[in-house]
Protein backbone atom coordinates (compact mmCIF):
# COMPACT_ATOMS: atom_id res chain seq x y z
CA UNK A 1 0.00 0.00 0.00
CA UNK A 2 1.68 3.48 -0.89
CA UNK A 3 1.95 6.03 1.92
CA UNK A 4 -0.03 8.80 3.10
CA UNK A 5 0.89 12.09 2.04
CA UNK A 6 2.51 13.91 4.53
CA UNK A 7 -0.52 16.31 5.08
CA UNK A 8 -2.75 13.23 5.50
CA UNK A 9 -2.58 13.32 9.53
CA UNK A 10 -3.27 17.30 9.29
CA UNK A 11 -6.23 16.50 7.33
CA UNK A 12 -7.64 13.88 10.10
CA UNK A 13 -6.74 16.38 12.71
CA UNK A 14 -8.62 18.86 11.38
CA UNK A 15 -11.75 16.42 11.33
CA UNK A 16 -11.61 15.54 14.50
CA UNK A 17 -11.89 18.99 15.37
CA UNK A 18 -14.67 19.91 13.70
CA UNK A 19 -16.50 17.09 14.75
CA UNK A 20 -15.98 18.29 17.81
CA UNK A 21 -16.77 21.06 17.38
CA UNK A 22 -20.18 20.30 15.98
CA UNK A 23 -20.71 17.79 19.40
CA UNK A 24 -20.31 21.19 21.84
CA UNK A 25 -22.27 23.04 20.14
CA UNK A 26 -25.01 20.72 19.84
CA UNK A 27 -24.96 19.68 23.22
CA UNK A 28 -27.77 20.48 25.70
CA UNK A 29 -25.85 20.11 28.60
CA UNK A 30 -22.63 21.84 27.47
CA UNK A 31 -21.87 25.05 29.72
CA UNK A 32 -20.61 27.12 26.93
CA UNK A 33 -21.34 25.73 23.54
CA UNK A 34 -20.89 28.94 21.19
CA UNK A 35 -17.65 29.19 23.11
CA UNK A 36 -16.06 25.89 22.70
CA UNK A 37 -17.62 25.38 19.21
CA UNK A 38 -15.13 28.49 17.63
CA UNK A 39 -12.25 27.73 19.24
CA UNK A 40 -12.62 23.74 18.21
CA UNK A 41 -13.46 25.43 14.31
CA UNK A 42 -10.78 27.84 14.52
CA UNK A 43 -8.28 25.10 15.48
CA UNK A 44 -9.84 22.79 12.39
CA UNK A 45 -9.39 25.20 10.13
CA UNK A 46 -5.72 26.23 11.05
CA UNK A 47 -4.69 22.69 10.27
CA UNK A 48 -7.07 22.39 7.08
CA UNK A 49 -4.81 25.78 5.71
CA UNK A 50 -1.98 24.06 7.10
CA UNK A 51 -2.60 20.86 5.25
CA UNK A 52 -3.56 22.38 1.77
CA UNK A 53 -0.45 24.76 2.08
CA UNK A 54 1.52 21.39 2.35
CA UNK A 55 -0.31 19.88 -0.49
CA UNK A 56 0.19 22.99 -2.65
CA UNK A 57 3.54 23.48 -1.75
CA UNK A 58 3.60 26.52 0.25
CA UNK A 59 5.86 27.42 3.25
CA UNK A 60 4.06 27.91 5.75
CA UNK A 61 6.40 28.90 8.59
CA UNK A 62 8.34 32.07 10.29
CA UNK A 63 11.27 32.84 8.50
CA UNK A 64 13.79 35.52 10.06
CA UNK A 65 13.88 38.48 8.05
CA UNK A 66 17.91 39.03 8.20
CA UNK A 67 19.50 35.66 7.76
CA UNK A 68 16.63 33.42 6.27
CA UNK A 69 16.52 30.75 8.25
CA UNK A 70 13.56 29.67 10.14
CA UNK A 71 11.71 30.89 13.31
CA UNK A 72 11.74 28.49 15.95
CA UNK A 73 9.82 27.97 19.17
CA UNK A 74 11.24 25.02 21.49
CA UNK A 75 13.18 23.79 18.59
CA UNK A 76 9.72 23.60 16.14
CA UNK A 77 9.60 26.10 13.22
CA UNK A 78 7.17 28.52 14.02
CA UNK A 79 4.16 27.97 11.85
CA UNK A 80 1.49 30.36 10.34
CA UNK A 81 -1.02 31.46 12.64
CA UNK A 82 -4.72 31.10 11.60
CA UNK A 83 -4.93 35.32 10.43
CA UNK A 84 -2.13 34.98 8.31
CA UNK A 85 -3.04 31.56 6.48
CA UNK A 86 -6.34 33.48 6.28
CA UNK A 87 -4.64 36.65 4.53
CA UNK A 88 -2.53 34.68 2.42
CA UNK A 89 -5.46 32.03 0.86
CA UNK A 90 -8.20 34.10 0.23
CA UNK A 91 -8.57 37.42 -1.08
CA UNK A 92 -9.66 40.38 1.49
CA UNK A 93 -13.55 40.89 0.08
CA UNK A 94 -14.14 36.20 0.09
CA UNK A 95 -16.92 35.95 2.23
CA UNK A 96 -14.96 32.74 3.59
CA UNK A 97 -12.52 34.86 4.62
CA UNK A 98 -15.23 37.69 6.09
CA UNK A 99 -16.59 34.70 7.82
CA UNK A 100 -13.65 33.43 9.69
CA UNK A 101 -12.71 36.67 10.48
CA UNK A 102 -16.03 38.32 12.28
CA UNK A 103 -15.83 34.64 14.36
CA UNK A 104 -12.50 34.89 15.73
CA UNK A 105 -13.21 38.78 16.62
CA UNK A 106 -16.60 36.90 18.30
CA UNK A 107 -14.97 34.53 19.79
CA UNK A 108 -12.69 37.48 21.52
CA UNK A 109 -16.29 38.81 22.55
CA UNK A 110 -17.74 36.21 24.29
CA UNK A 111 -19.22 36.57 27.65
CA UNK A 112 -20.55 33.99 29.53
CA UNK A 113 -23.35 35.61 31.64
CA UNK A 114 -24.91 36.41 27.50
CA UNK A 115 -23.81 33.45 25.81
CA UNK A 116 -27.42 32.10 25.02
CA UNK A 117 -28.32 35.52 23.39
CA UNK A 118 -24.58 35.38 21.76
CA UNK A 119 -25.62 31.87 20.14
CA UNK A 120 -28.86 33.00 18.76
CA UNK A 121 -27.08 36.28 17.33
CA UNK A 122 -24.64 33.81 15.87
CA UNK A 123 -26.23 31.02 14.88
CA UNK A 124 -26.10 31.98 10.73
CA UNK A 125 -21.91 32.59 11.35
CA UNK A 126 -21.66 29.67 12.95
CA UNK A 127 -23.54 27.30 10.27
CA UNK A 128 -22.14 29.21 7.44
CA UNK A 129 -18.28 28.41 9.40
CA UNK A 130 -18.64 24.64 9.22
CA UNK A 131 -20.36 24.46 6.02
CA UNK A 132 -17.05 26.53 4.74
CA UNK A 133 -14.80 24.22 6.42
CA UNK A 134 -16.93 21.14 4.62
CA UNK A 135 -16.70 23.12 0.75
CA UNK A 136 -13.29 23.32 1.21
CA UNK A 137 -12.43 19.93 2.69
CA UNK A 138 -13.66 18.77 -0.64
CA UNK A 139 -13.11 20.83 -2.97
CA UNK A 140 -8.83 20.69 -2.20
CA UNK A 141 -9.04 17.04 -0.58
CA UNK A 142 -11.86 15.16 -2.41
CA UNK A 143 -15.05 13.42 -1.11
CA UNK A 144 -12.81 10.77 0.81
CA UNK A 145 -12.37 13.61 2.89
CA UNK A 146 -16.21 14.73 4.05
CA UNK A 147 -16.94 14.77 7.12
CA UNK A 148 -20.87 16.26 6.23
CA UNK A 149 -22.29 12.30 6.60
CA UNK A 150 -21.15 12.39 10.19
CA UNK A 151 -23.35 15.66 11.06
CA UNK A 152 -26.70 15.20 11.82
CA UNK A 153 -29.52 17.94 11.70
CA UNK A 154 -30.17 17.95 15.61
CA UNK A 155 -33.03 17.84 17.24
CA UNK A 156 -35.03 21.22 18.42
CA UNK A 157 -37.55 22.19 20.53
CA UNK A 158 -36.84 26.11 20.68
CA UNK A 159 -37.62 26.51 17.05
CA UNK A 160 -40.82 24.59 17.03
CA UNK A 161 -42.44 25.80 20.26
CA UNK A 162 -43.98 29.39 21.17
CA UNK A 163 -42.42 29.49 24.47
CA UNK A 164 -39.20 28.00 23.08
CA UNK A 165 -39.01 30.89 20.51
CA UNK A 166 -40.14 33.75 22.74
CA UNK A 167 -37.07 32.65 24.61
CA UNK A 168 -34.73 33.12 22.32
CA UNK A 169 -35.71 36.16 21.22
CA UNK A 170 -35.92 37.15 24.80
CA UNK A 171 -32.20 35.99 24.84
CA UNK A 172 -30.71 37.38 21.76
CA UNK A 173 -32.68 41.03 23.30
CA UNK A 174 -30.91 40.70 26.27
CA UNK A 175 -27.59 41.37 24.98
CA UNK A 176 -25.83 44.84 25.90
CA UNK A 177 -25.78 47.51 23.11
CA UNK A 178 -21.73 47.10 22.97
CA UNK A 179 -22.53 43.38 21.86
CA UNK A 180 -25.27 43.97 19.64
CA UNK A 181 -23.47 46.88 17.97
CA UNK A 182 -21.06 44.96 17.44
CA UNK A 183 -22.96 42.76 14.67
CA UNK A 184 -24.28 46.50 13.32
CA UNK A 185 -20.89 47.69 12.52
CA UNK A 186 -19.09 44.41 10.93
CA UNK A 187 -22.37 44.28 8.48
CA UNK A 188 -21.84 48.40 8.54
CA UNK A 189 -18.87 47.90 6.67
CA UNK A 190 -19.82 45.40 4.32
CA UNK A 191 -20.89 45.06 0.06
CA UNK A 192 -24.53 43.83 0.31
CA UNK A 193 -23.50 40.86 -2.43
CA UNK A 194 -21.22 39.82 0.54
CA UNK A 195 -23.83 40.36 3.02
CA UNK A 196 -26.12 38.09 1.16
CA UNK A 197 -23.60 35.40 0.29
CA UNK A 198 -24.18 32.06 2.66
CA UNK A 199 -20.60 31.50 2.83
CA UNK A 200 -21.03 34.53 5.31
CA UNK A 201 -23.95 33.95 7.01
CA UNK A 202 -26.09 31.47 6.35
CA UNK A 203 -29.77 32.57 7.32
CA UNK A 204 -32.74 29.79 7.05
CA UNK A 205 -36.42 29.61 7.91
CA UNK A 206 -37.96 26.33 9.34
CA UNK A 207 -41.77 25.99 8.46
CA UNK A 208 -43.37 22.77 9.51
CA UNK A 209 -45.22 21.20 6.81
CA UNK A 210 -48.70 20.10 6.95
CA UNK A 211 -49.94 17.13 4.96
CA UNK A 212 -51.29 13.38 5.47
CA UNK A 213 -48.44 10.52 6.54
CA UNK A 214 -48.78 7.99 3.47
CA UNK A 215 -46.60 5.91 1.80
CA UNK A 216 -45.42 8.37 -1.26
CA UNK A 217 -44.49 11.15 2.32
CA UNK A 218 -40.99 12.04 0.38
CA UNK A 219 -38.27 14.93 1.42
CA UNK A 220 -38.43 16.77 -2.48
CA UNK A 221 -34.87 17.01 -3.78
CA UNK A 222 -33.92 19.46 -6.74
CA UNK A 223 -31.41 17.75 -8.84
CA UNK A 224 -29.50 19.34 -11.95
CA UNK A 225 -30.35 17.28 -15.02
CA UNK A 226 -27.79 17.54 -16.87
CA UNK A 227 -25.51 16.27 -13.91
CA UNK A 228 -26.69 12.98 -13.92
CA UNK A 229 -25.46 10.14 -15.62
CA UNK A 230 -27.91 7.57 -17.32
CA UNK A 231 -28.70 4.99 -14.86
CA UNK A 232 -28.90 8.01 -12.39
CA UNK A 233 -31.64 9.23 -14.27
CA UNK A 234 -33.55 5.85 -14.88
CA UNK A 235 -33.68 5.95 -10.86
CA UNK A 236 -34.60 8.98 -10.02
CA UNK A 237 -37.65 8.10 -12.68
CA UNK A 238 -37.95 4.87 -10.44
CA UNK A 239 -38.84 6.84 -7.52
CA UNK A 240 -42.27 8.37 -8.87
CA UNK A 241 -43.90 5.07 -8.19
CA UNK A 242 -44.00 5.97 -4.76
CA UNK A 243 -42.95 9.98 -4.15
CA UNK A 244 -42.17 12.80 -6.58
CA UNK A 245 -38.95 13.51 -7.73
CA UNK A 246 -38.74 16.89 -9.89
CA UNK A 247 -35.80 17.88 -12.07
CA UNK A 248 -34.87 21.26 -12.25
CA UNK A 249 -32.09 23.34 -13.95
CA UNK A 250 -31.38 26.18 -11.12
CA UNK A 251 -29.70 29.28 -12.18
CA UNK A 252 -26.75 29.96 -10.88
CA UNK A 253 -26.39 33.46 -8.81
CA UNK A 254 -23.81 35.18 -10.53
CA UNK A 255 -22.72 37.61 -7.99
CA UNK A 256 -18.93 39.40 -8.71
CA UNK A 257 -18.07 39.98 -4.93
CA UNK A 258 -15.00 37.63 -4.20
CA UNK A 259 -14.04 36.18 -7.77
CA UNK A 260 -11.85 36.68 -10.57
CA UNK A 261 -11.62 37.45 -14.29
CA UNK A 262 -9.73 35.08 -16.59
CA UNK A 263 -6.40 37.66 -16.12
CA UNK A 264 -7.05 37.90 -12.38
CA UNK A 265 -7.32 33.83 -11.94
CA UNK A 266 -4.32 33.01 -14.67
CA UNK A 267 -1.94 35.18 -12.79
CA UNK A 268 -2.48 33.98 -9.25
CA UNK A 269 -1.80 30.81 -10.53
CA UNK A 270 1.22 31.56 -12.30
CA UNK A 271 2.60 33.64 -8.68
CA UNK A 272 1.89 30.29 -7.10
CA UNK A 273 3.14 27.77 -9.91
CA UNK A 274 6.71 29.81 -10.64
CA UNK A 275 5.96 29.47 -14.11
CA UNK A 276 4.38 30.58 -17.36
CA UNK A 277 0.25 30.50 -16.86
CA UNK A 278 -0.87 33.16 -19.28
CA UNK A 279 -4.73 33.59 -19.43
CA UNK A 280 -4.77 32.80 -23.32
CA UNK A 281 -2.56 29.94 -23.56
CA UNK A 282 -2.17 27.90 -20.29
CA UNK A 283 -5.39 29.15 -18.76
CA UNK A 284 -7.95 27.93 -21.41
CA UNK A 285 -6.40 24.74 -21.54
CA UNK A 286 -6.73 23.79 -17.81
CA UNK A 287 -10.82 24.98 -17.75
CA UNK A 288 -11.35 22.70 -20.84
CA UNK A 289 -9.65 19.56 -19.38
CA UNK A 290 -11.42 20.08 -15.92
CA UNK A 291 -14.92 21.39 -17.30
CA UNK A 292 -15.27 23.94 -15.25
CA UNK A 293 -17.15 25.81 -17.66
CA UNK A 294 -18.77 25.32 -21.27
CA UNK A 295 -17.43 25.83 -24.18
CA UNK A 296 -17.96 29.32 -25.91
CA UNK A 297 -19.56 28.30 -28.20
CA UNK A 298 -22.86 26.89 -26.03
CA UNK A 299 -26.07 28.49 -26.08
CA UNK A 300 -27.16 31.35 -23.67
CA UNK A 301 -28.99 28.68 -22.04
CA UNK A 302 -26.10 26.54 -21.13
CA UNK A 303 -23.81 29.30 -20.02
CA UNK A 304 -24.33 29.24 -16.95
CA UNK A 305 -23.85 25.08 -16.51
CA UNK A 306 -20.82 25.43 -14.81
CA UNK A 307 -18.79 24.11 -11.66
CA UNK A 308 -20.22 26.46 -9.05
CA UNK A 309 -17.28 25.87 -6.73
CA UNK A 310 -14.94 27.00 -9.75
CA UNK A 311 -16.55 29.19 -11.69
CA UNK A 312 -19.96 30.91 -12.25
CA UNK A 313 -21.08 32.73 -15.41
CA UNK A 314 -21.48 36.74 -15.09
CA UNK A 315 -24.79 37.73 -16.97
CA UNK A 316 -24.13 41.69 -16.96
CA UNK A 317 -20.49 41.49 -18.66
CA UNK A 318 -21.32 38.09 -20.21
CA UNK A 319 -17.89 36.09 -19.39
CA UNK A 320 -16.65 34.42 -16.77
CA UNK A 321 -15.48 34.27 -13.06
CA UNK A 322 -13.31 31.93 -11.50
CA UNK A 323 -13.11 31.71 -7.40
CA UNK A 324 -9.88 31.28 -5.10
CA UNK A 325 -10.85 27.27 -5.03
CA UNK A 326 -10.43 27.31 -8.38
CA UNK A 327 -6.59 28.53 -7.96
CA UNK A 328 -6.20 26.39 -5.09
CA UNK A 329 -7.30 23.43 -7.50
CA UNK A 330 -5.22 24.49 -10.26
CA UNK A 331 -1.80 24.78 -8.37
CA UNK A 332 -2.41 21.39 -6.54
CA UNK A 333 -2.93 19.76 -9.81
CA UNK A 334 -0.37 21.41 -11.93
CA UNK A 335 2.28 21.56 -9.81
CA UNK A 336 3.95 18.36 -11.21
CA UNK A 337 5.71 18.66 -14.41
CA UNK A 338 4.11 15.65 -16.15
CA UNK A 339 0.79 16.65 -15.33
CA UNK A 340 1.38 19.59 -16.39
CA UNK A 341 2.57 18.37 -19.52
CA UNK A 342 -0.75 15.76 -19.81
CA UNK A 343 -3.49 18.52 -18.83
CA UNK A 344 -1.95 21.52 -20.78
CA UNK A 345 -0.13 20.28 -23.75
CA UNK A 346 3.50 20.91 -23.08
CA UNK A 347 5.99 21.55 -20.48
CA UNK A 348 6.05 24.54 -18.23
CA UNK A 349 7.51 27.40 -19.59
CA UNK A 350 9.81 29.59 -17.18
CA UNK A 351 8.89 33.40 -16.31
Amino acid sequence: MAPRPRWHHTVKAAQAEALTAVEIYNSPTWLRPLEGFLVHMHVAWLYLLHAGFDKAGVSYHYRDSKTGRYTKVDGERKSWELQKCVEHRFSSSDPVRKNLELTVQLRNKIEHRYERGMMVAAAGFAQALIINFEDDMVAVFGSNYSVADRVHLPVSLSTFSREGAATLASAQLSLPKRLRDFFIEYRAGLDEDLLNNRAFELRIEIVQKRSPKTQADLAVSFVRLDELTPEEVEAYRSLERVGRVILRDKERDVANFGWMKPSAASAAIQRRLGFRFSHSAEFPKAWKHYQVRPAKDVSVRDKNKTDPQYCRYDDAHNDYLYSQRYVEFVVSKLKEEAVFEKVIGWLPKPL
